[in-house]
């Protein structure tokens, strides 16, 4: 029996991250971190995948790949899917001129935040089975705020409490001010009559 693909559970999430992502080509080593496998799976990968060659270099564009995980991604059964998508013939490598090339990782956001790390207003989250994991996740969220602080603690920062009595202070100031402008009102009106 063939060992389960470690990958397919993490399915919606790597769909999400690579359909998001503003690099136009991924390489094998690209493959290896976003996916989390080893070289020859990577490269077993890249072998169901339209390929552009640069150099010596095989490269797969974020369209090709967004497209395979999405194929995968609507599937009913994506293992079964995966099997019969390795069995297809190689796709070509694609001859066209190759336009432009972002080597950029995936843009910084919630969605570039691994699975394993949940967010809520005031909280943060990290389950881990190990140490890598949990400092790829601490890495991912430290990129995430140096790129975005500020964006960052609009959505995350909790709202400051507000204490009862200085809610009831700045609405009896704010009655005062509308009393004292009232009054001035009134008395503009009796100096002109």
């Amino acid at each position: 029996m063939a060992r389960p693909v470690s990958w397919l559970p993490r399915l919606p999430a790597l769909a999400r991250a690579v359909g998001e992502s503003v690099r136009s080509h991924y390489t094998c080593s690209d493959l290896e971190r976003i996916f989390e496998v080893q070289p020859r799976s990577a490269q077993m990968l890249m072998n169901n995948l339209p390929t552009v060659r640069i150099g010596k270099s095989l490269l797969v564009e974020r369209e090709a790949l967004a497209g395979w995980l999405g194929r995968l991604a609507t599937a009913d059964d994506p293992a079964r899917e995966l099997a019969s998508m390795r069995t297809e013939s190689k796709p070509p490598i694609v001859r066209r001129k190759l336009r432009e090339l972002v080597q950029r990782d995936v843009a910084a956001g919630e969605s570039a935040l691994p699975a394993n790390v949940h967010l809520e207003t005031g909280s943060l989250a990290v389950t881990f089975t190990t140490v890598e994991e949990l400092a790829t996740a601490l890495w991912r969220l430290a990129m995430l705020l140096e790129e975005d602080l500020d964006g960052f603690a609009l959505l995350y920062e909790p709202a400051p409490e507000i204490d009862e009595d200085q809610e009831e202070s700045r609405m009896e100031r704010a009655d005062v001010a509308y009393i004292r402008e009232w009054l001035a009102t009134q008395t503009a009106k009796g100096q002109s009559s």
